[in-house]
């Protein structure tokens, strides 16, 4: 069978933690209310869960361990590490749940026996939601008005903007029929016109033939002054030949295979 575990805590903090920001985090792991936290950090072990797997403990115990809370982990069967009640409150019988319990319960939702009847219950319309501890205070600021007045309704909170320039006087203007010369307008100087004295036009069919450039002439070339060497004959003269033959590569170290 299923070994089983009981999770209690009795306000144990881990090394590197302080009480204050524990108690933050456990408040909000399992939503608990500040009379509850008051019992988890009494010294008195608390229920957290009462009989369940070693998964559900184990993973009980890592999510307080990273609130920086330790844990207490018993068997099932086993007694609790000390008296889990103070004298003041009797201590739960079989079947029933302490208050951290049933808060670590519904946080986690594992446990169906806890109830909205027990557990909740709804404020009238207009409550405040935020418990007074946990309301934010905002100390109130004082602002000079003293320079600021308020003006009547409908004041006017800019310069009335200055009256629009009178409409040009037309009376002395008349509109001309479409195409009519405007008089008295100046058409400037005209552009001068273009000498085509010089231009004529070719007969209709005419090939531009008279447009064509006149043959050019034959060149008489002077070639009195050049021969043709023989076949084979030496273009350079003598001065620009080689004087002498190069010796041809000793190739007796040379032998094929």
């Amino acid at each position: 069978m299923e070994e089983r575990y009981n999770i209690y805590y009795a306000g144990t903090v881990l090394e590197g933690h302080d009480t204050a920001g524990v108690r933050q985090q456990l408040g909000r792991l399992f939503k608990a209310d500040e009379v509850t936290l008051d019992k988890l950090f009494s010294g008195q072990p608390q229920m957290i869960k009462r009989d369940c797997d070693k998964a559900t403990a184990l993973k009980y115990q890592e999510a307080m361990k990273k609130a920086g809370a330790k844990p207490l982990i018993r068997t099932a069967d086993s007694p609790p590490p000390e008296a889990t009640q103070s004298a003041s409150e009797p201590a739960p019988s079989a079947g029933e749940t302490s208050a951290a319990e049933r808060i670590a319960a519904v946080a986690s939702g594992s446990d169906t026996t806890a109830t909205a009847e027990q557990d909740f219950d709804i404020a009238p319309v207009g409550s405040d939601v935020l418990r007074p501890d946990e309301k934010t205070v905002v100390a109130p600021v004082e602002v000079d008005t003293s320079m600021l007045d308020l003006a009547e309704t409908g004041t006017r909170l800019s310069e009335e903007p200055a009256a629009p320039p009178a409409a040009p006087d037309t009376a002395h203007l008349s509109m001309g029929d479409v195409g009519d010369d405007i008089p008295n307008l100046d058409p400037g100087e005209l552009p001068p016109e273009p000498d085509i004295s010089a231009i004529e036009l070719t007969p209709e069919g005419g090939d531009f033939a008279d447009c064509a450039p006149a043959e050019a002439e034959e060149l008489k070339l002077d070639l009195s002054a050049i021969a043709l060497a023989d076949e084979g004959a030496n273009m350079l003269p003598e001065e620009y030949r080689d004087k002498e033959t190069p010796t041809a590569p000793s190739t007796d170290h040379l032998s094929l295979e």
